[in-house]
């Protein structure tokens, strides 16, 4: 084997240390505490609770993934990227690395359990035990937030919003993406329907995102009902995160709350029939998904889905990272 194949081999067997550094980073607020003045391990650990030594050697760490700079021995400085990750940044990414420093982290743990039997061994998402810890909850929304901005964006340049009157964000958690399409099209109102235990994390992140004069949340679960009203719905990252027996319960309710020719926006990646090193992403995603029972699916069995649950699909358009916007239409 080839030097650099051997190498690429190493990066992605020992990738593990990355996550955990950053999680660590994050979670203890090291990477808050930087700033533009250099500032040594023992300086940084005591108002923190933490042990000199160790944060010196995290430091070290994260300065190699250029999320801070070693400026001297024992002397570091926050960098942009480490920015990224605080508490106050906008548009960060500090929710993504709590959620793979944990809940992911300890779910991919029972992969092995899912090899062997094909259940699922982290459960149905835990979706309720997650919003039932306000901090937890917290921690996912914001996460899934933060993944959700880049795509809405994209979103919104593949997609014309003009003809509607109202767009719901049907499992939107805190209704990130529902904000960039309000912000992009000012005609427009809309709703969020996520579980009723997450309305005041969601009612603020609206306010936040300046749209709550033409947003609102509602509580509800997208097994039993969805809010009627909207003539555009959209599942973001919703069907991949359940089995093929739970997503046509999903999408007969989404049909119930649409008038006949209505639309449906499913964005998801997109699994194609032959995977290469290009497809890291949906791949990866599939992975996380197996232990808590979704799956990435390809182009023909989501067509086949939505087919099957009274949708024809009309338009396939790539987003980013993966991301594709399905379009159809209520029949």
């Amino acid at each position: 084997m080839a030097d650099l194949e051997t190498r690429a081999v190493i990066e992605a067997i020992t990738g593990a240390w990355r996550t955990r550094a950053i999680y660590e980073g994050v979670r203890t607020g090291l990477l808050d505490a930087l700033g533009d003045t250099p500032a040594s391990s023992a300086a940084l650990a005591a108002p923190l609770g933490l042990d000199a030594p160790t944060v010196l050697r995290i430091l070290r760490a994260l300065a190699v993934l250029n999320l801070c700079e070693q400026v001297a021995a024992d002397a570091f400085v926050a960098t942009p990227a480490g920015r990224v990750l605080r508490s106050d940044a906008p548009n960060g990414l500090r929710g993504m690395a709590m959620l793979w420093g944990d809940r992911i982290w300890r779910s991919l743990e029972t992969l092995g359990d899912t090899l062997r039997t094909g259940e699922p061994g982290w459960g149905n998402g835990n979706f309720g035990a997650i919003h039932g810890d306000p901090a937890a909850s917290d921690v996912f929304n914001r996460a899934m937030a933060e993944q959700s901005v880049p795509i809405a964006r994209a979103l919104v340049t593949a997609c014309d919003f003009t003809s509607f009157r109202t767009v719901a964000d049907i499992g939107g958690g805190y209704g990130a993406v529902l904000i960039e399409v309000l912000r992009a099209y000012p005609h427009l109102t809309g709703f969020v329907q996520d579980l009723a235990l997450i309305s005041a994390g969601a009612e603020r992140y609206l306010a936040e995102g300046g749209v709550a004069d033409r947003a609102e949340f509602r509580g509800g679960d997208f097994f039993g009902d969805v809010a009627r009203g909207a003539d555009c719905l959209i599942l973001k990252y919703i069907l991949h995160d359940w089995p093929d027996d739970d997503c046509p319960r999903i999408l007969a309710r989404c049909r119930e709350a649409l008038a006949p020719g209505a639309t449906l926006i499913v964005l998801e990646r997109i699994l194609p029939e032959r995977v290469d090193a290009g497809d890291e992403p949906v791949v990866r995603t599939d992975l996380v998904m197996m232990p808590i029972s979704g799956k990435e699916r390809t182009e023909a069995e989501f067509r086949s889905m939505l087919a099957a649950s009274g949708f024809t699909v009309w338009a396939v358009k790539p987003l980013v990272d993966g991301c594709w916007a399905i379009e159809a239409k209520s029949v």
